[in-house]
């Protein structure tokens, strides 16, 4: 094995991971050539990488990556930065430095696929007292988040994967209409299934999407954004489909009941999202220690900064804090790498739900209410976008003197 081959398996861990951007991905290929004393030019796209070794003007070696981008190992995404921090410590021997890397990628999930499909129900019903706050939809949102985890842990890697954002939809949108009937007519049929399927909501793709785009990363941005907008029209055609097919057109209708649950209970709520994320994205037991207060921060600063100046400037504060602190604890090798640190508050603020709101309602014909959060959702995936990486940048100083 030469090191060049060592910068190609740190690039395909990266890739399969880099759901959330790429900005990671070139990070850590940068970090794992340089600590090889090697120069290597990067084209990143979000499902492959064209990497070349450069001596002088003279290519001498080049690679094409391919993976599946994805972000439900953050097991791995974990044990990569493990070994980057020992590898610029002191450089590994190339032989030695595959073997790793080949373990961490043919490790197993950190869980077992029944823990997983238990995580998304935690997840979904943490999730669901922010969405309606009464314990009918944490009971509902539990419960179809069982059949949508059963879905998403049960065809991973398998050729449905693309699939379950529709399919998903449109089972526990007719599990919804038929076996919990009264709490669909209650709420509305979105309101009710949106928890249980935002595991594969692609807020966090879209807004990823935007900052790529904002940051010069046009083809990865605009690829990226296309494949969001898929995904989200894949669960709202799931959605309507499945209420036509039992002649519920009007379920479609949003109908907020008033809220039967304390802050609390609330701010509880996000302590199980935070196990039920652990869970179901394979993270280590102790990323839970980092996501919880992450996840409940940015959730308090998010809602307290928005009663005071509305909710961009809410969105906007909130994600500059998370973004900043993600980044400044992330820089120290002890802890857990800045990914795992920004997906739990970056689910909080993410938007694409309200884009499933807008897209049904309107199907539904509730002209007003479609038009409203359709205006809200095309507000504010840049402005997730933008906060995030706005607080980056401004830490990125700190970080620099932390890392010398």
């Amino acid at each position: 094995m030469t090191r060049f081959d060592v910068v190609v398996r740190v690039a395909r861990l990266a890739l399969e991971s880099s759901a959330e951007g790429v900005e990671t991905l070139e990070d850590s290929v940068t970090k794992a050539a340089s600590a090889y004393g090697l120069h290597v030019d990067l084209v990143v796209l979000p499902e492959q990488i064209l990497l070349t070794e450069r001596s002088s003007r003279e290519v001498r070696q080049a690679a094409v990556v391919r993976a599946a981008p994805g972000i439900f190992r953050l097991d791995q995404v974990a044990a990569i930065k493990r070994f980057l921090v020992q590898l610029q410590r002191q450089p590994i021997d190339p032989d030695e430095a595959c073997r790793r890397l080949d373990a961490i990628a043919q490790s197993k999930p950190r869980w077992p696929a029944w823990v997983r499909i238990l995580g998304v129900a935690l997840f979904a019903a943490g999730f669901a007292p922010s969405v309606v706050a009464t314990w009918g939809e944490a009971g509902a949102a539990a419960i179809l988040g069982l059949v949508i985890g059963a879905l998403v842990v049960l065809t991973a890697g398998r050729p449905l994967e693309g699939l379950v954002p529709f399919f998903g939809a449109f089972i526990v949108t007719t599990l919804a209409l038929t076996v919990m009937s009264g709490l669909a007519e209650t709420t509305g049929v979105t309101l009710m299934v949106l928890p249980a399927l935002f595991i594969v909501v692609p807020g966090d793709t879209l807004s990823a999407a935007a900052e790529e785009l904002l940051g010069g990363r046009l083809t990865a941005g605009a690829v990226r954004l296309v494949s969001g907008f898929l995904t989200l029209g894949l669960i709202v055609i799931g959605i309507v489909a499945a209420t036509g097919a039992t002649g519920n057109g009007s379920a479609l209708a949003e109908t907020l009941p008033p809220p039967e649950l304390s802050f609390v209970v609330v701010l509880a709520g996000w302590v199980v999202f935070s196990v039920g994320l652990v869970l179901a994205f394979n993270a280590e037991p102790g990323a839970l220690v980092w996501l919880v207060p992450g996840v409940i921060g940015t959730f308090l600063v998010q809602q307290g900064v928005t009663r005071l100046a509305g909710a961009v400037i809410g969105t906007l504060v909130a994600g500059t804090v998370l973004g900043a602190c993600g980044n400044l604890v992330g820089a120290y090798p002890q802890r857990p790498p800045r990914l795992i640190l920004l997906l739990g508050g970056f689910f909080v603020l993410t938007v694409g739900g309200v884009g499933v709101r807008g897209a049904t309602a309107l199907l539904g014909g509730d002209i007003v209410t479609g038009l409203q959060n359709l205006s809200d959702f095309a507000l504010q995936v840049p402005t997730v976008a933008l906060a995030i990486a706005a607080g980056v940048i401004v830490s990125n100083h700190w970080v620099r003197r932390q890392v010398a």
